[in-house]
């Protein structure tokens, strides 16, 4: 969205639509360091190399919580 739309409530109309999670999410991704760290982490995984005390560290800064695999 462009800054210069800041105002217009057509820009935020999405927003509403979205559960407290979803919204903390769409506001959290636009951290330049958050975004940083979640491309990290993603390249990571990919690699097969993320392990949980990486993961444990991001989401303790960002105050996440990952759902466990069961």
């Amino acid at each position: 969205m462009s800054r210069a739309y800041w105002r217009s409530l057509e820009a935020y109309e999405k927003l509403q639509t979205f559960d407290d999670p979803g919204f903390a999410f769409q506001y959290l991704s636009r951290n330049p360091d958050f975004a940083k760290g979640r491309e990290r982490l993603q390249q990571m995984d990919r690699k097969g190399t993320l392990d949980s005390a990486e993961l444990n560290a991001f989401a303790r800064r960002w105050g996440l919580l990952f759902r466990q695999d069961d």
